[in-house]
């Protein structure tokens, strides 16, 4: 089982739509993957036509069993749910002393080939058990200044980890929100190149259609076809995964 955090310490940079549209790739691929709601928004949930649910506080907080907890969003796509209730869960699980490997431990009976994480904009509790749980990350990253800040910051999240001896790796930085059209995106996806050479993935184009989806609860494998530019780049982010390309 490998696990991945989809993280960076930048809200609004497209964390849920790659999360999401990565574990569906890699489900229709026929890897049976479980896709895990870390943000208190619980956007994950509408990208799959679902409603958000307190499944993750339920598993971490020891009220119900995994197994009853996961819904099968698709076929081979398994969904934990989060909602408001996850922000209770940061609170509360301050009381548990030091859990940073309490949500590893809760996703060990998983019998799976992935786990996404879906993590949330900041760097809290949720996310240090994120990166606890996680052997890889893909950062997403909008090609405008304090996104690739937070690509610098998350990398520095990674080296903090793995001094505190835990392995975690950068798999991908991923560029979203690309416009062609603005010297902003083509400065800032310079920037990235130059800074983080071939972790840096082609970039995934601004589109309306990528932005209404969430709206009828389909994945971008579902509504758009598969030699569009969006599509391509979310399956260059899914060879990357699979097999280092």
């Amino acid at each position: 089982m490998r696990t991945l955090a989809i993280a960076n310490q930048k809200g609004g940079v497209g964390k849920t739509t790659t999360a999401v549209t990565l574990a569906a790739d890699l489900a229709r691929k026929g890897y049976i993957t479980v896709l895990c709601d870390l943000d208190a928004q619980g956007n994950a949930a509408a990208c799959l036509g679902l409603s958000p649910a307190p499944a993750l506080r339920k598993l971490l907080m020891g009220m119900a069993r995994l197994e009853d907890l996961l819904i099968e969003a698709r076929p081979g796509l398994w969904f934990l749910a989060g909602d408001v209730t996850t922000a209770r869960l940061k609170i509360e699980l301050l009381a548990e002393g030091d859990p940073k490997t309490l949500l590893a431990r809760a996703l060990e009976p998983l019998e799976c080939d992935f786990v996404v994480l879906d993590c949330g904009p900041s760097r809290d509790l949720l996310h240090d058990l994120a990166h606890h749980a996680a052997g890889e990350v893909v950062i997403p990253t909008a090609c405008d200044f304090l996104a690739v800040a937070g690509v610098g910051q998350e990398m520095e999240t990674l080296k903090i980890v793995r001094q505190d001896g835990h392995p975690i790796e950068a798999r991908a930085v991923l560029p979203t929100f690309w416009d062609s059209q603005t010297i902003e995106s083509r400065t800032n996806l310079q920037a990235l190149a130059d800074a983080f050479g071939p972790l840096v993935l082609p970039a995934v184009p601004r589109t309306t259609r990528l932005r209404e989806l969430p709206a009828i609860g389909q994945t971008v494998w579902e509504r758009l076809p598969e030699d569009s530019p969006v599509c391509e780049a979310y399956a260059r982010l899914t060879r990357r995964v699979l097999d280092g390309q």
